[in-house]
């Protein structure tokens, strides 16, 4: 295990429509112990499920384009049951200079370019928490 892997008892809410991209996600968090990944197909559904879910990172697909960044936006402003420097990590198949940019104004930590390879998502989790946050975890 790597010094900075963080404790399978650390939650991901994990945003993302494409079934096979979930699974084989979530997969790797619990084969590796990386994280316990609570699966959710949409942006609004991960809303629903933030009124009594806490999670302690979130990666979410921007499949849903301005709802996704609007959520990141809420999420950001306090506007979810959770807190809003919570550690972010986004995936997209494509990504400009002004998604980069609003990306960084969102304090998206980690960003992962689809297709992706599975050592970038361990990579990209493993890094959602910097090893001194998990000093006092």
């Amino acid at each position: 295990m790597s010094a900075n892997r963080p404790s399978a008892t650390r939650k991901l809410l994990l945003i993302e429509p494409d079934g096979l991209v979930r699974s084989t996600v979530a997969s790797v968090c619990r084969d590796l112990q990386l994280a316990r990944v609570r699966q959710i197909t949409s942006v609004a559904l991960g809303t629903q499920w933030l009124k009594s879910g806490r999670p302690d990172g979130v990666l979410i697909s921007l499949t849903e384009g301005d709802a996704s960044l609007a959520f990141l936006t809420r999420l950001r402003e306090g506007g979810l049951r959770c807190d809003p420097a919570i550690p972010v990590a986004a995936m997209a198949r494509v990504a400009d200079a002004a998604l980069v940019t609003r990306l960084k104004e969102l304090d998206v930590r980690r960003f992962l370019l689809q297709p992706f390879k599975l050592r970038d998502v361990i990579h990209t989790v493993e890094q959602l928490w910097p090893a001194q946050e998990l000093v006092g975890a």
